[in-house]
């Protein structure tokens, strides 16, 4: 799941679902949102999350770090902290928040 863009994040979503199974995963939980009856949430790219960050007074509700469904390797993925405005690799084992998209 290395897809980075607009609609990539759609298409990490499926492939890490289709790779890991049903559980309690980002991608898992972001696929299984029902919000507003829509059934076509994903867990966005690197790049839907840094578009989410410059809408984010507009959208509102943010925390500090969430994550995206573009991996960095095996072991982690890439996440965005919403507070100082920066991507890292983090650990795919971590705690962090997610926030469903549905397109742009």
């Amino acid at each position: 799941a290395v897809r980075d863009g607009i609609g990539a994040g759609k298409f990490n979503t499926e492939r890490i679902i289709a790779n890991q199974g049903p559980g309690t995963y980002a991608a898992q939980i972001c696929a299984n949102y029902q919000g507003g009856n829509y059934g076509d949430w994903y867990l966005p790219s690197k790049y839907e999350l840094n578009l989410l960050y410059l809408q984010k007074t507009a959208v509102g509700g943010f925390g500090n770090y969430y994550w995206s469904s573009t991996e960095g390797d095996n072991s982690n993925a890439w996440t965005h902290d919403f507070i100082n405005n920066f991507q890292i690799f983090t650990t795919k084992v971590s705690t962090l928040s997610v926030r469903a998209i549905r397109a742009f």
